[in-house]
Formats: C-alpha cells, structure tokens, sequence
C-alpha cells in the first residue's frame, strides 16, 4: 500500500505501508499515527452500548418499558432496591466505576447470589446473563467507537463472565489490535501468545483493590466519610506465583492499584521483578518510588478531574494523580481511558493531561507510542480532529466516520 501525496510530519510525501503496491491517493490529508489507549475494556465498551447507560437514561423509563433481562451501567448513587425489585424480570445495574452493583430478587435468584450488593469480582456475574453472540456484537460495536476516534490499537482487558475458550473464540475476530491482559489466577503458558495477527495475549491483569468511588481502594489513611480503609485483595502467595511465572514466561503481570496502601504493600514485588506494570496509580507515596523506576504506569488523567467531589472522602499524606511528576522524574507513563468508565475518546484524556501541565507533544508522543498504523485527517492537529480513514500497517483500510 502506498500513501500517495500525503501530509507527514508538515511535508507532502508518498508513504510505504504494507507488501502491496497498490496505490491509495490521500492527497491532501495530513496522516498521523493512530491512537493507542494503554488500558480500556474492549468488550466492556460494547456492552456498554449493547445494553443501556444510565448517565443518559432514566432508569424508570427503561423500568418501564424493557420487557427481559435489564443490565445497565453508569451508577454514582445507588439505586433504590424497591424501585428494581417492583419488575419480574431480572435487573442488574453496575455503578459507573464498575466494582459494585446493584440486582434486584429476581436476577440474585437467576445467578444464585446470596445478597443484591455486589462488591469487585461479583460484580462480573452480572455479564454471566449475556451470550457469547451477545460479546461478539459487542465487539464489532466497541470497535467501531474506537476507530472513530483514530485508535487502532488497545491493551484490553476482557476475560471476566466468560471462560478462556469463549474470549478467544471472541478476540480472534477483532480487527481492532488487541494486547490482552488476562485476568487469571491460574495461568498457563499455552494461554499466551498470537491468537491473530491483531490480537496477542501477552499479560496478566490482577486487582489490588477497588475504587476510591466504592470506597474500596486501600488507603493507608481510613475514608472520611466510612471509616474504613479499603480493600486490599491479593495475598502474597498469589502474588509471588503470579509475578514468578510471568518471569519464567516473559509475560507481563498488570496490577490495577489505585490506593496509597495497596502501592506500598506491592512496591518490592515490583522492585523484584522489574520490567511490569501498574494501572491507574492515583495516589503514590514518595517513599516507594526507589522501588518502582523500572515499572511502566497506565494512568488516566481525567479521573483527577472526574474525582475532585469524592476525593474530599480521602485523607492521605501520598502524591495525589502524580503523573506528571512520574513522566517528568524518568518512570515511563502511558496514556489511557478506562473506558468504558471514562469516555474514549483520546481527545478527553489528552485535554486532562496539558490541564495537568504536559504539552501538546508530551501528550502526542505517550498516546502514540507503540501505534503501527496511520490515521488520516482533514486537519493536521489530530486533537482537534477526528480521522477520515485508518490505514492499518498491512494495508487495510478502514473507512471511518
């Protein structure tokens, strides 16, 4: 594939993409390389848009009017249990953050639950009333989404309500590029590798604690308003076998932790075995920096901004959203949107980010780092634009819009 009369980096060239000669004229358009969002929930997003969101909708009005199974996300206060329990048909409503849930009698029943108040991974029974028809619909639907946007490429992860075999029966048909985290107490070697030419497992995904949403990210400091510090969810004999094996495999161990207390009880671990990553990092003592220079950090920028009315729940003497400081300080920092519980649209992060104080090239440099494919724009400043097409390295193209 050849990019004919193409604007890169400000010059009109020809761009070789591909084994093929064949000829794209994109003349005119200013091609820049595509997004890549270092931490979302692929299949996450689709179902989002497969079922309902309930920062758009009333949910009586979707009391109202659905007739089956009703699974909704996007929740900051609870719902009433009366309210979902007046339906004779199973409800189950997942807060925005997605580490809590609310079902009424009819789905607890259904998925032989002892209480209507879910809590981290409970929260996935909820996808156990979805098909795997309904996650390949899901799919084609996130995608879409994001190609929209100019990414083409995302670190997901999907495996929750579903078995191995059903993810990658799933994945395999993405022509989205997907770098699968797996969420898996239990790995084994065979579980990672190419599963297509766009879609590689190549990491563990482990939850150290919740959300500070949930009040279940674990603070070394209790909650304001609960008393409580959080949750921390790991022990350390998961945890040495876990980190042992991605050693032994060369596969990557990810671990979402958000509180200053679960960073502190996991930081040797991470000093032992360099090279990992830590996902979203909110709030990082000083102390154990020394301990985490050669780990990578996936982090959100918006939730700094999306937080401020419950960080007034938090006491802490930790650096608070310090992702400035981290890629400025040396630590390698990668960009993304925890969608589907922020948007994904790259151009919300990016706008978090230079609020934060990182330049436009800052920002432009850690959202594309790792892309392999092309975006092509009508305007040359891919933040203040979205793409007219995606020309995937292999000569693909995707019309988008």
């Amino acid at each position: 594939m050849i990019l004919k009369g193409v604007f890169y980096r400000g010059e009109k060239v020809n761009l070789k993409l591909g084994e093929t000669d064949e000829i794209l004229d994109a003349t005119g358009f200013h091609a820049h390389k595509c997004f890549v969002d270092s931490h979302l929930h692929l299949l996450g997003i689709g179902i989002k848009l497969l079922t309902h969101d309930l920062e758009k909708e009333d949910l009586g009005k979707l009391l109202k009017s659905a007739e089956g199974p009703l699974i909704a996300r996007g929740w900051t206060e609870m719902p009433s249990l009366s309210l979902i329990n007046s339906v004779e048909y199973p409800v189950a409503l997942v807060r925005k953050c997605g580490h809590k849930a609310v079902i009424n009698d009819v789905a607890r029943e259904l998925l032989e639950l002892q209480e209507n108040v879910l809590y981290e991974g409970d929260v996935d029974k909820v996808y156990e009333l979805l098909s795997v028809d309904d996650y390949k619909r899901a799919l084609k639907m996130a995608e879409g989404e994001l190609f929209k946007v100019g990414i083409s490429y995302v670190h997901s992860d999907d495996l929750h309500a579903m078995s191995y075999s059903e993810l990658v029966s799933i994945l395999k048909e993405a022509r989205i590029r997907v770098y699968e985290k797996l969420f898996t107490y239990e790995p084994k070697k065979d579980m990672f590798g190419k599963v297509s030419n766009r879609v590689y497992f190549g990491a563990i995904k482990l939850y150290a604690d919740g959300s500070v949403g949930a009040r279940t990210a674990f603070m070394k400091k209790p909650y304001r308003d609960t008393g409580d510090n959080g949750v921390f969810i790991l022990n350390d004999e998961v945890l040495r076998k876990i980190f042992l094996f991605g050693k032994k495999n060369g596969v990557e161990v990810t671990v979402h932790v958000i509180g200053d207390g679960a960073i502190e009880k996991l930081s040797p671990y991470f000093s032992e075995f360099p090279g990992n990553r830590i996902i979203h990092a909110q709030f990082v003592p000083r102390e154990v920096l020394p301990f985490l220079k050669s780990t990578r950090f996936s982090v959100q920028p918006h939730f700094y901004f999306e937080d401020r009315e419950i960080l007034k729940f938090v006491d802490t003497d930790s650096m608070r959203y310090p992702f400035l400081y981290l890629y400025k300080n040396g630590f390698e920092v990668l960009f993304s949107s925890d969608a589907p519980v922020s948007p994904h649209d790259p151009r919300y992060v990016a706008e978090s980010a230079m609020k934060m104080g990182f330049s436009k090239e800052e920002v432009l440099e850690i959202y594309t780092k790792g892309s392999e494919d092309l975006c092509l724009y009508e305007n040359p400043d891919p933040l203040e634009s979205y793409p007219v097409a995606i020309v995937m390295k292999e000569g693909e193209v995707i019309e988008v819009g």
